[in-house]
């Protein structure tokens, strides 16, 4: 069974599936990382921190994040809605559904393809072959922006996004 056959009930619906009624998405971006002072760890407690780092798991580590977009949420929903690729769909509606999604470097390489091939597939000039226009020429700009956002990701070490969406 194909990847997108296994997929295909689970996403099929799912740019139809999310209502879209007014707000905001914010994508923020982690711009540093640091460890909570020792100072503010029980003496007792800093073994299994420096353990917790050790294996890989964030306890006492502070990610900081700096808003790197924002547009309104139907916006995002018309973005989703162009992308071909279910799983992809899938993935960038959940902030619709659930209010909050992270993408780090294991997404990328599914959500870049896809939203370079629906951004490439905009038809701006009536060009015969392309999709027709589905944003507005000003919604235009935050889907590039969130094309240089995942470019982001894949290029900078440590690198992640957060996106939410917001009354």
């Amino acid at each position: 069974m194909s990847a997108e056959g296994a997929f295909s009930d689970l996403f099929a619906d799912a740019p139809s599936s999310v209502r879209v009624d007014g707000g905001t998405v914010e994508v923020r971006k982690l711009t540093r990382k640091f460890v909570d002072s020792a100072a503010s760890i029980p003496d007792e407690s800093t073994d299994v921190l420096y353990y917790t780092l050790a294996v890989g798991h964030h306890t006492g580590v502070i990610d900081c994040f700096e808003r790197a977009l924002s547009m309104p949420a139907d916006v995002y929903g018309k973005i989703v809605a162009l992308m071909d690729d279910e799983e992809a769909r899938f993935k960038l509606a959940g902030v619709l559904r659930f209010g909050e999604i992270q993408i780090d470097k294991s997404h990328v390489g599914l959500l870049l393809p896809a939203a370079r091939a629906a951004l490439s597939n905009l038809d701006v000039f009536d060009a015969p072959g392309k999709t027709a226009m589905a944003l507005q020429p000003h919604e235009v700009e935050p889907f590039v922006e969130l094309v240089d956002l995942l470019l982001d990701v894949r290029d900078e070490p440590s690198v992640y996004l957060m996106v939410r969406r917001v009354a």
